[in-house]
């Protein structure tokens, strides 16, 4: 199937062609390389400000660096939006349109982040003394060093957004090396500058701080590099270097499902993770080393998701139905093999991959409890990650809100509330215990999961069987 004849329609029964699994991979592989990068500087900051002798640093860091995620991933939509956007506007070979597109998501990404800055007076200590708790006045070091480090990460808010717009758009593009190489450079420049502020200069807090925010400009920088070397004949045809007003109302329409869906996603987990403290400290702890290896799940099937948010993208651009199904059926081929692969890694190897992340012999047995849950995770949730790049490709991003929205409300919240407060261990004969309720919480985030799975993968149908992919 040739990309350059826009025109062809293909019936949905073709066998995807070869060429497909091959741009596929050479999409996915790169962001699965950036993706799995971005764990290994947390753990660095953990290791450098964990040899200090005091905790109040690591504790610091670790409350600043929670929120910080939290309100960043919020404005996600910067990356997925300008993506998918872009995608379609490669497909039908819209060279102005694509440029336009930058453009827009560069000047709202920047726009958001100034904003943030400016409100973040009102914001950060509200958000702060939720995350902390009883720290907030019991332990007002832990706070006081969480709020030295927010000033000085605040700062890099509109380079965070930007980076999004820019990685974005250059997935969109299906160019993911370079998202690669912002990446690994900002990771590199952050490792370095942690040991030599932290470690040399003794700066503890504002030593990870700065390394952070450096690292950040230097990504920012080197995209914008590689924009002007890359496309300098395109953009010297640009007269103005202001957003398109039509192309960034359609933006704002468009990325505003993405804000409520990503926003539901942050409550879902964030629920999880509190009702996980609520049962007990040592679950917590088992929690939180079994959501790392969630979270390493995630990103590396994430790599086929950024795949379909690209080929998607430019087949719906292309009015391509049978591209469409194509590529949705390549990636979901290699997605379950991948979850597969993940899978038995976890069923064999988890044990001793729990050992690597903790010393303390009691969490290590109840996190053991859990395992066979996230072990499972890979094959329930490789559906839903792969059909958000689908999703977002086609810019379907309604349904996909309506989706999540209904997994949380109609799945995860009731199961919930089943399973903590209506007495799930006592209607199935267990002993009223932490173990018990705990499973319970794994019960209700596997189901979220599946719940969005199931809910996209019947979407998907419907919109392949009726072809509806680019209505």
């Amino acid at each position: 199937m040739s990309s350059s004849n826009p025109s062809q329609t293909e019936p949905s029964e073709t066998p995807a062609p070869v060429n497909l699994h091959r741009r596929l991979w050479l999409l996915a592989w790169p962001m699965m390389l950036s993706n799995i990068t971005v764990p290994l500087l947390g753990l660095v900051d953990t290791a450098v400000l964990g040899h200090l002798e005091e905790s109040k640093y690591l504790a610091g860091v670790a409350l600043g660096t929670t929120l910080f995620t939290s309100v960043f991933w919020l404005f996600g939509f910067l990356r997925m939006g300008t993506c998918g956007m872009t995608a379609q506007a490669v497909g039908s070979q819209n060279t102005p349109r694509i440029l336009q597109l930058l453009l827009s998501s560069g000047w709202l990404a920047v726009f958001i982040g100034l904003l943030l800055v400016l409100l973040s007076p009102l914001w950060m200590p509200l958000g702060l003394s939720l995350l902390a708790g009883n720290d907030a006045t019991s332990n007002h070091e832990i706070y006081l060093q969480a709020t030295l480090y927010a000033q000085w990460r605040i700062l890099g808010a509109p380079f965070v957004l930007l980076n999004y717009a820019i990685i974005g758009w250059f997935v969109g593009r299906q160019n993911t090396k370079i998202p690669l190489y912002m990446l690994v450079v900002a990771n590199l420049i952050n490792i370095l500058l942690d040991l030599i502020l932290v470690i040399g200069f003794g700066m503890n807090v504002e030593g990870v701080a700065l390394a952070t925010l450096s690292a950040d400009i230097s990504a920012t920088l080197l995209g914008g590099t590689f924009i002007l070397y890359h496309y300098r004949d395109e953009f010297q045809k640009i007269h103005r270097w202001l957003p398109h007003l039509k192309t960034l109302k359609e933006m704002v329409f468009i990325n505003r499902y993405i804000f409520v869906r990503t926003g539901t996603l942050l409550f879902t987990f964030a629920l999880f993770t509190a009702q996980g403290a609520r049962i007990g400290e040592e679950t917590l702890a088992a929690n939180a080393v079994l959501l790392t290896f969630l979270l390493l799940i995630s990103n590396a099937l994430d790599g086929f998701a950024h795949g379909a948010e690209a080929l998607v993208g430019e087949a719906c651009g292309q009015k391509n139905h049978g591209k469409v199904v194509n590529v949705i059926r390549v990636c979901l081929i290699w997605s379950a093999i991948s979850a597969l692969i993940l899978t038995l890694a976890f069923f064999l190897g988890g044990s001793l991959l729990i050992s690597w992340l903790t010393d303390l012999s009691h969490i290590r047995a109840l996190a053991n409890q859990y395992l066979p849950w996230l072990a499972a995770m890979p094959l329930i949730g490789v559906w839903c990650y792969t059909y958000d790049g689908v999703f977002i490709g086609s810019t379907k991003v309604q349904a996909m809100q309506n989706i999540m929205l209904v997994s949380t409300f109609l799945i995860f919240l009731p199961l919930i509330g089943f399973s903590q407060y209506l007495g799930l261990n006592q209607y199935f004969g267990f002993s009223q215990s932490e173990q018990w309720q705990n499973h319970g919480l794994w019960l209700a985030m596997s189901a979220f999961i599946a719940a969005r799975s199931l809910g996209m993968a019947l979407c998907s149908r419907h919109y392949s069987k009726h072809r509806q992919w680019f209505s």
